[in-house]
């Protein structure tokens, strides 16, 4: 309960002090006695004298003492009043009492008895009183007085001895007590003044000018000036001030002393509690303000009292300080407070306080794990009391500490850019902030994932011995995982000679070879992962006693070498043991391959070289070591006995069975493109095939020796070269040329130019499929009646002699059912150095021959599709499979070629829907951890690499591999449907690959089970440092279309992405409509990005496209094959289904596993191409070429020489540079690396 006492105005007049008051006695006896009563006996006056053992202080009080003003009026009148009475005067006024006797009439007898008012409480008084209020006025009469006892009378007084009647006016006065009263005894003396004013009550008002009024009631008898002032005006706070009362009835004087109380503003009731325990306590003070200078307080301190009262509290007394504890926080407390002096009320007030806010609970749940090395997730349960804020810090043990400030809602958050194999601590605070700060804690400690240590540091080899190296290095400055090994390899080239490992970096490699240089690659093992490898280069020295010795075996075998024949006997191999024959010469690194290459000469020296050599020749030749023979050399006409106008520096080659079937030439200088024309008209030459790029790695490999379409025509020297047509295709460039003479009234001559340009710089095509849908190409323009095949790269021996040496075999297969490999190239050095360069293109020649062998023909045309797909479903007999059947199982499974590593580590199984769907580690797409902030990378440095090594770039794992499009390798990527785990990655890989489209291809369950998970939401999401907003959803009968906009926190423009997802596809089954699946891709090729370029509406080459269905496999495979093959379709019009599939397959697992599906896309395709009177009508959309070239992954560009004319203006790679270049040294080997290879075209728009 709320205590509420009333508060005083301050300018207002205190509570009036009350005591009991006495009736007043009356009687009808009118006159004093002149007698005077004999003495009496002492034992009469006892009860009438003091009680010198009475104390003021157990007075009490009925309602809490007040400083009261009463009316005026006499002490007799009765009243409540202060009687202030010193020891001394209690014997006058005993005197006083003894004189009760007054005479009256004769024969009357009058008796006064002054009852005591029992309900009256006792007066506080500064001096003993009576229990009245005063004494009873003296009564003068001739009444008789009688006692209950029978009391001796003197003479003029009768008396009777028996108990007297009750007192009535006029009659007989009885008291208690019977008084012998003596007769005739009158009383003289006036009574003190104390009788009249010793009740005096006394009222103080405090002013407005702060000062006091006391105003005095004096209750028995009016009280008028001089003898006594009712008003004391202008009294200060605490003063204290005497006065005298006086009246002529009275003596002595009524002494009595005012005592002003202190100012009631000097008072202030102030909240004490401090801020440390202000949620569960409270505290009251009054606070004096206006000390003295003295710092003494001028009133009684003792008679000051402090009163206070709070809800569900007990009161406090007497201190001026009051605090409550154990309260509850954020609670509203009333409390009332009172200040008294001398026992009457000062100052009451009430004050309201809210406990300050408390200690909020816990976060609850709390738990953090690793998501990987370098992440990390927290979840909790958000408290349910009161908090402002929560924030969550982690730190390294020991470590600096790092805070985020989280959303009150949240309950849980990803922690990234963590250190790989780190013990963090983790702490979640939650926060309410009042006059204090209050939190509570949870804390959770957990390791990060390990990861790949970093590179060793100060790695050095030095050579100890002449074939002793030393090998040590220092510490990684990371190991992101437990102790573990460092493992060194020592390697000659691509060949591994010893490994060796050890818990110190310290390396001692004996018996090594003399006199040959080493790498030693070094790198730490953690026991969990590898550690990307330095590597630092020694050289063994010379052993002299074996220099000697090789010296002396060296003249011996020059000598041998110099008599005998160097050729092997190599058989020809025929065809049904020519997989079986190449997989023998194979093993082994290639060995037998090797010792037949190096066993042919380079140059036939019987064969005289003279004028090439001649010195108005020699900057003819763009090689000074790469000359043709003189007895085969390409004549030309002399020109006005110019000399050396009949020279250019190429070859007559012979075919398979037809002599000079081929021209191999250099491609031609800036000197010699005249010459080379003049060589096409007089050689009367319809094919040119050109097996190089104009600018190859920065270098000059070939002029470009033709006129672009913007030329229209050129002419050299004589001749006049006219463009008709280019067409870009995406492995090679098809120009149709119109020759002529102007020295001849012949006709213009048709010749045909096709640029191969998916040879790399360095090696050879990964899939010599390539090579031979050129010759398919070359000999569907050749014919009868032309002349020779010019063939030319840039000096015209390597890859001209490769080109050459597979259309040769490839007769020589179909003629004879075998083939001489060996014996033909031995025939193409003999007609031309150096023909089949290197080891390399003399094992794709083979190559070339077993997949011919091996798998045959599968193009078709469009005009020849559908009586070719008819025949194809036949069966015949029906025992038999169809031919269809039959080429599908002749499809290789490519099961396991290639290394799967990474997506079988332990840590990514997870990541995976299917175990059997697993990227191949070559060609998966690797996700970065961090994109550079300063400039996007033209050159991915995540290019699929030859090797399969472990001991790759650090990068994150996805389950999703680059697959061939029609365009370009490495850019459509295939990918399984996201897991939940796995959303973010699949949205870093969108925005590092700079997708456009994703297609997707699967509902979002398959049954019960999960197909994909739902990878967009309403509004914006964000994963990382990509934020994903879905901005727009269109949907029809057969797909969905959704525009998504994406940003990245450390770039500015956003990018669109749109997303296609195909409907009700079930991943066993085919789709129920195709030609709603057609209709999607051409509808999808739309948002594909256009050129700027006079071409027209074709597509960007640079724009991947995502592919997904649950797997990745299923209908991934069967949409990109479609996709391929109505690009090629539209593109070239042919389809070759075999090669598709192969090629996806080659790409990644379970890619159209099945017959059906396979002859699924033959069907779609001749669906899609109707034939209508023997005609084949075309696609609605044939401008629709998606030409997709990798962003990411593009290098420097190549000059494809062969540019359309609009390239001229976008493609500063496509020029050659004018003027003549000096003749250059011998063109070194074209490396033999016989692995992947990315080709890379040039942009032409």
């Amino acid at each position: 309960t709320t205590e509420e006492p009333s508060t005083p105005t301050s300018g207002g007049p205190l509570p009036a002090r009350t005591t009991a008051s006495s009736p007043a006695n009356t009687s009808k006896g009118g006159k004093d006695s002149s007698e005077i009563s004999p003495p009496t006996s002492p034992d009469i006056l006892k009860p009438f004298l003091w009680d010198k053992n009475y104390d003021r202080q157990s007075m009490s009080f009925k309602q809490p003492p007040h400083f009261t003003d009463s009316s005026s009026r006499p002490p007799w009148v009765g009243g409540q009043i202060q009687t202030f009475s010193p020891g001394p005067r209690c014997l006058i006024y005993s005197r006083m009492l003894m004189a009760f006797v007054i005479a009256g009439a004769p024969g009357e007898g009058t008796t006064t008895t002054l009852p005591a008012d029992p309900a009256a409480p006792p007066a506080t008084s500064r001096s003993p009183a009576l229990s009245s209020t005063a004494a009873s006025p003296p009564l003068t009469s001739n009444s008789t007085t009688q006692d209950n006892a029978s009391l001796p009378l003197t003479s003029n007084s009768t008396t009777q001895d028996k108990a007297s009647p009750p007192l009535t006016s006029n009659s007989t006065t009885q008291d208690n007590a019977s008084l012998p009263l003596t007769s005739n005894s009158t009383i003289q003396d006036k009574p003190p003044c104390e009788n009249k004013y010793g009740g005096v009550s006394v009222k103080y008002s405090f002013n407005d000018n702060k000062t006091f009024t006391a105003t005095l009631d004096v209750k028995r008898e009016e009280c008028e000036p001089p003898g006594c002032e009712k008003e004391h005006r202008g009294l200060s706070a605490c003063q204290t001030k005497n006065i005298s009362m006086s009246h002529p009835s009275c003596e002595p004087p009524f002494e009595y002393v005012l005592e002003v109380p202190p100012d009631p503003n000097q008072f202030q009731l102030v909240d004490c509690v401090e801020d440390e325990e202000a949620n569960t306590s409270l505290c009251l003070h009054w606070q004096n303000k206006d000390f003295p200078d003295n710092g003494q307080f001028k009133c009684n301190e003792n008679k000051i009292e402090y009163k206070f009262k709070c809800d569900g509290g007990s009161p406090s007394y007497n201190k001026d300080t009051f605090k409550v504890r154990n309260l509850k926080p954020r609670t509203n407390y009333t409390c009332s407070s009172q200040v008294l002096y001398d026992q009457q009320l000062l100052i009451s007030q009430n004050k309201t306080i809210e406990t300050d806010f408390g200690e909020p609970e816990a976060p609850q749940n709390f738990t953090c794990s690793a998501k990987n090395a370098t992440e990390g997730k927290c979840t909790w349960t958000p408290p349910q009391s009161y908090f402002d804020r929560i924030s969550l810090c982690y730190w390294i043990t020991p470590g600096g500490r790092n805070c985020i400030p989280q959303d009150k809602t949240q309950d849980g958050i990803d922690l990234h850019n963590l250190r790989p194999f780190t013990n963090y601590t983790v702490v979640l605070q939650a926060r309410v902030t009042g006059k204090v700060t209050r939190s509570r804690n949870a804390t959770y400690t957990f390791w990060t994932d390990p990861a790949k240590p970093s590179k060793v540091n100060g790695l050095s080899a030095s050579r100890k011995t002449e074939n002793t190296i030393a090998v040590s290095c220092k510490r990684p400055d990371q190991l992101n995982g437990p102790e573990g090994k460092y493992y060194l390899e020592v390697r000659t080239g691509n060949t591994l000679v010893k490994k060796d490992s050890g818990p110190e970096c310290r390396f001692l490699v004996e018996d090594l070879q003399y006199l040959t240089e080493y790498n030693f690659l070094v790198y730490y093992d953690n026991t969990k992962f590898a550690g990307l490898p330095e590597s630092v280069t020694a050289s063994t020295s010379y052993n002299a006693k074996a220099l000697i010795i090789f010296l002396v075996f060296l003249i011996i075998v020059t000598s041998i070498a110099l008599l005998i024949k160097q050729l092997m006997n190599v058989e020809p191999i025929h065809a049904d043991v020519l997989l079986e024959t190449y997989k023998r010469k194979m093993a082994d690194e290639g060995r037998l391959f090797l010792a037949e290459f190096q066993s042919i000469p380079r140059v036939f020296s019987k064969f005289s070289i003279k004028d090439a050599r001649k010195s108005f020749n020699q900057n003819k030749n763009r090689y000074v070591d790469i000359l043709p023979y003189d007895y085969n050399r390409v004549e030309l006409s002399d020109i006005n006995g110019d000399a050396g106008s009949n020279y250019i520096n190429a070859s007559y080659i012979d075919g398979f069975k037809e002599p000079r079937k081929y021209i191999a030439a250099q491609g031609p200088r800036d000197e010699t493109v005249d010459d080379f024309w003049r060589m096409i008209w007089e050689q009367k030459a319809t094919v040119i095939v050109m097996v190089t790029r104009c600018e190859e790695g920065n270098k000059n490999k070939c002029a470009e020796y033709w006129p672009s379409m913007d030329e229209g025509s050129r002419v050299y020297g004589d001749v006049i070269v006219e463009i008709n047509e280019h067409k870009r295709c995406p492995d090679y460039i098809i120009q149709k040329l119109t020759v002529g003479n102007r020295k001849e009234k012949a006709s213009g001559r048709a010749v045909t130019h096709i640029q191969f340009t998916s040879w790399p710089d360095h090696g050879v095509p990964e899939d010599p499929h390539l090579l031979l849908k050129l010759r398919r190409r070359v000999n569907a323009f050749s014919n009868f009646f032309s002349g020779p095949i010019v063939v030319h790269c840039s000096a015209g021996v390597g890859r001209t002699g490769t080109y050459i040496g597979i259309d040769a075999m490839l007769e020589g297969l179909e003629a004879e059912n075998k083939v001489d490999v060996y014996g033909y190239v031995v025939k193409l050095r003999r007609q031309r150095c150096l023909m089949v360069q290197v080891e390399a293109q003399y094992i794709l020649i083979h190559q070339a021959l077993v997949e011919y062998n091996q798998f045959g023909e599968t193009e078709v045309s469009l005009s020849e599709l559908h009586p070719y797909l008819s025949n194809m479903k036949k069966r015949d007999p029906p025992s038999e499979p169809s031919p269809l059947e039959a080429e599908f199982q002749r499809l290789p499974s490519y099961r396991s070629w290639r290394t799967q590593h990474i997506g079988n580590q332990e840590e990514n199984k997870s990541k995976n829907r299917n175990s059997k769907i697993i990227p191949y580690d070559f060609n998966r797409v690797a996700l970065k951890h961090e994109l550079e902030t300063s400039k996007e990378s033209e050159q991915d440095s995540d290019e699929s690499s030859d090797d399969d090594s472990d001991l790759e770039e650090i990068s994150r794992y996805i389950n999703a591999s680059f697959v061939m499009s029609y365009w370009k390798p490495e850019v459509m990527i295939a990918a399984q449907g996201p897991l939940k785990e796995t959303i973010g990655d699949f949205w870093q890989m969108v925005f590092q690959r700079k997708v456009r489209v994703i297609v997707m291809l699967t509902e979002l369950k398959s049954g019960d089970k999960e197909a994909c998970a739902q990878y967009w939401e309403e509004g914006k999401q964000a994963y990382g440092d990509v934020e994903v907003h879905m901005k727009d959803t269109n949907k029809s009968s057969a797909y969905t279309v959704r525009a998504f906009e994406l940003r990245h926190s450390k770039r500015k423009d956003p990018r669109t992405v749109y997303q296609y997802q195909f409907n009700n596809w079930n991943g066993e089954e085919l789709p129920a409509e195709p030609k709603e699946l057609v209709l999607m891709i051409q509808n999808l090729k739309q948002k594909l990005p256009k050129k700027n370029s006079a071409e027209g509406n074709k597509y960007h080459r640079n724009v991947p496209l995502l592919i997904h269905c649950r797997d990745g496999s299923q209908q991934t495979g069967i949409f990109c094959a479609l996709f391929n093959l109505l690009e090629s379709a539209d593109t070239e019009e042919v389809i070759d289904v075999f090669q598709a599939v192969k090629s996806l397959r080659k790409a990644r697992p379970g890619m159209v596993p099945t017959f059906e599906q396979y002859q699924f896309l033959y069907d779609v395709i001749a669906s899609t191409y109707p034939a209508q009177n023997g005609q084949v009508k075309k696609s609605k959309h044939p401008e629709d070429k998606v030409e997709i070239d990798n962003e990411v992954d593009k290098a420097k560009p190549d000059a494809n020489c062969t540019s359309p004319p609009e390239a001229l203006e976008t493609s500063e790679g496509d020029k050659e540079a004018g003027g003549a270049k000096p003749t250059e040294g011998a063109e070194g080997p074209e490396h033999a690396a016989n692995g992947p290879a990315s080709p890379v075209l040039t942009q032409s728009a």
